[in-house]
C-alpha cells in the first residue's frame, strides 16, 4: 500500500505520512530510541516493513514523514494496554513479566493527533517523528493500576511463561522500549499537555473497559 501511494505521489511534492511504532527503533532491547535511530529489519520485526517501504518511496523523490507511535491512550483505549486489560479480566490476574521494570512509552490521543497535524504542516524534505509524551512507563505500574481497577491480584510471570499467559501479547509484554521525542519537539514545536497513561487508566470505567471490539 505504501509503495502504491508513493507511486501516485511521485513528482507531486505532496507529503506522504507513514505510521510506524517506537519499538521499531529498538525491538525491546532497552535502548532509549530517538528519531535518528534506524528501524530494525523486517526480518526481525515484520512491522518494520512499513518504514522500509517508506524509505524506498523516499528514494524515488517522494516527500515522506514517518510518525512512530507509542501506547496512544485516553480513558477508553490505550494501545496494547487495552488487550492487557481484556486478558486480566479473562484470567482473573493482572500480570507483568519478570520484575516489570521494562518500560513502554506513551502519549495521549489528542496530543498524538496534534503531532500529525504539525507533521503535515511543517515537514519539508521529510523526517521521522516520535509521538512520545512519556519516555517510558514501567509495565509493573500499568499492571498494578489495572489490578486496582478490575479488583484482581497483580502477579509476576516468568519470561519463559509469558507466551503461555499472554498469548500473542507475550511477544511484546517483556519488551523494554523507552523512546525520546526531543528532536520531534524541537523540529515541530510539539508540546504534549494531555494526561498521563496512568492517569487515564485510573480514570477509566473498568465495568466496560476491554469489552469493546
Amino acid at each position: 500500500m505504501i509503495e502504491a501511494l508513493g507511486s501516485a505521489l511521485e513528482g507531486s511534492n505532496r507529503l506522504l505520512v507513514v505510521t510506524s511504532g517506537t519499538g521499531m527503533a529498538s525491538a525491546g532491547n532497552g535502548h532509549l530510541a530517538t528519531e535518528n535511530d534506524a528501524p530494525v529489519s523486517s526480518k526481525v520485526v515484520p512491522r518494520a516493513a512499513s518504514e522500509e517501504a517508506a524509505a524506498s518511496v523516499a528514494a524515488r523523490g517522494v516527500r515522506v514523514a514517518i510518525v512512530r507511535l507509542p501506547q496512544v491512550h485516553d480513558t477508553v483505549k490505550q494501545g496494547l494496554v487495552t488487550y492487557a486489560i481484556h486478558l486480566a479480566r479473562e484470567k482473573g490476574v493482572s500480570a507483568y513479566v519478570g520484575n516489570g521494570l521494562n518500560r513502554w512509552p506513551a502519549a495521549h490521543v489528542l496530543d498524538t493527533a496534534h503531532l500529525y497535524r504539525l507533521a503535515l504542516e511543517k515537514t519539508e524534505q521529510g523526517g521521522t517523528y516520535h509521538a512520545v509524551a512519556e519516555e517510558g512507563v514501567p509495565v509493573r505500574d500499568i499492571a498494578e493500576v489495572i489490578g486496582r481497577g478490575l479488583k484482581v491480584p497483580v502477579v509476576s510471570i516468568a519470561p519463559d511463561q509469558a507466551a503461555g499467559h499472554f498469548g500473542w501479547l507475550g511477544a511484546f509484554a517483556g519488551w523494554d522500549v523507552p523512546a525520546a521525542s526531543v528532536l520531534t519537539r524541537a523540529r515541530l514545536g510539539w508540546n504534549p499537555t494531555g494526561p498521563s497513561l496512568i492517569s487515564d487508566l485510573e480514570n477509566m470505567r473498568y465495568s466496560v473497559a476491554g469489552t469493546e471490539t
